[in-house]
């Protein structure tokens, strides 16, 4: 793993555990081994490197929906690859509370990958439903927060087993509601 690539690791996990406004570039930096000049030597900023996760995120996000397989698995992918990098960013750096407070910056970038992955979405579900892709991402974002929530706040109610139940309930409906759209996807 290059110096870049190890950056950005470690920032998606200080990020997401502590926030970004809690995570100066100092600490980071010590935590890699590194000075604050190796990090801005690959990041103009704090905020550029948010902008990477962010980015990375969605991209992976993306190829998932772009995966051989049925749109349920491939709408479950998206999920998990939306939990594990685009949903714990923008859930820590939209928050406008913490040790040291929101960031408006850091509000910003979450706050456009987060409608830029509701766009994209809801552009590949109007596939299966034309002019209803963007009513169906919303809904279907709304499965996937509510899963991730109920995991972290309400005991009993695993994200995995949430999600799968949510997903299939989603595809099914899709499904029934518009029976002969984007089958030549699958």
């Amino acid at each position: 793993m290059d110096t870049r690539e190890r950056i950005l690791a470690k920032a998606r996990e200080a990020f997401a555990t502590r926030g970004y406004a809690a995570t100066p570039l100092e600490v980071l930096a010590a935590e890699l081994g590194l000075t604050k000049g190796a990090i801005y030597h690959h990041f103009p900023s704090k905020g550029a490197l948010l902008t990477a996760l962010l980015e990375e995120s969605l991209r992976q996000a993306e190829a998932a929906l772009a995966e051989e397989g049925t749109l349920e698995e491939r709408l479950f992918a998206y999920a998990e690859s939306y939990r594990r990098g685009l949903e714990p960013l923008t859930a820590l750096s939209t928050s406008r509370a913490g040790r040291r407070g929101g960031d408006r910056t850091a509000f910003k970038a979450a706050h456009g990958a987060m409608t830029l992955a509701l766009e994209r979405l809801s552009a590949f579900l109007d596939g299966y439903a034309p002019g209803r892709g963007r009513e169906l991402g919303a809904v279907f974002f709304s499965i996937v927060h509510g899963a991730y929530a109920l995991d972290r706040h309400v005991p009993g109610y695993p994200v995995e087993r949430v999600l799968r139940t949510g997903i299939g309930i989603f595809v099914r409906g899709l499904e029934a509601a518009f029976p002969e759209e984007g089958r030549e996807e699958e």
